[in-house]
């Protein structure tokens, strides 16, 4: 194996430098967050390609699991419509 050098100017050394510095900090500061489990019916309508009227009538027809947290309904991610 032979060792190969290569000029670089310094201020562009100093600049790969600093983004490096960068990104080792933001992969340290990043969290992988879980996929909620119970999403409102609108979002769950929107990932699925459907209308609100239609999940709620999936939910009538016991096809998806949902609940009420205060005045919101929500519906259980990851069932099989």
């Amino acid at each position: 194996m032979t060792t190969q050098l290569i000029a670089v100017k310094e201020d562009a050394l100093k600049s790969l430098i600093a983004e490096v510095r960068e990104l080792k900090e933001e992969v340290r500061a990043a969290r992988i967050k879980p996929e909620p489990q119970w999403i409102p019916i609108n979002e769950y309508a929107t990932r699925v390609g459907r209308s609100p009227i239609t999940i709620n009538r999936w939910i009538a027809q016991g096809r998806l699991e949902a609940k009420h947290e205060g005045a919101v309904r929500l519906v259980r991610v990851n069932q099989a419509a």
